[in-house]
């Protein structure tokens, strides 16, 4: 009797109370769209961290793949620009971002020893400041 009670329109079989599979779909409550928000945040941050951070290791990974003449070249002239541009009376006062950079790139070369390390120190503590 139920099952012709449905056909012809009538509720589904029970007692009314539990939820009706057959009726529309509620959407997805307040504390899901915020659980589904934070999660999505999460995932872009995460995403933009990563690329970050590889944006970051560049300038390494181009300063690794060349050759030991191209990287020692490099090395030389940019430390001969750096001292040019950024020591004597000039120094660091003029250009102190454009020595600072400098500075820091050259910082990344293996062959910059403690004496070189000692030439740029000021540019550095400059970009400090």
């Amino acid at each position: 009797m139920r099952l012709i009670g449905m056909m012809v329109g009538g509720t589904p079989p029970g007692d009314g109370e539990e939820e009706n599979v057959f009726s529309r779909a509620r959407g997805p409550s307040a504390s899901e769209r915020r659980t589904r928000k934070a999660l999505l945040l999460g995932l872009v941050l995460l995403l933009l961290g990563g690329v970050w951070l590889y944006l970051q290791g560049g300038e390494n990974r181009a300063l690794n793949a060349l050759s030991p003449a191209q990287r020692a070249s490099l090395f030389q002239e940019t430390r001969e620009s750096f001292r040019e541009l950024c020591m004597g009376d000039a120094g660091t006062s003029r250009f102190p971002k454009r020595c600072a950079q400098m500075a820091g790139f050259l910082t990344r070369f293996t062959e910059c020893d403690e004496a070189c390390r000692q030439e740029i120190a000021p540019a550095l503590q400059r970009a400090v400041r």
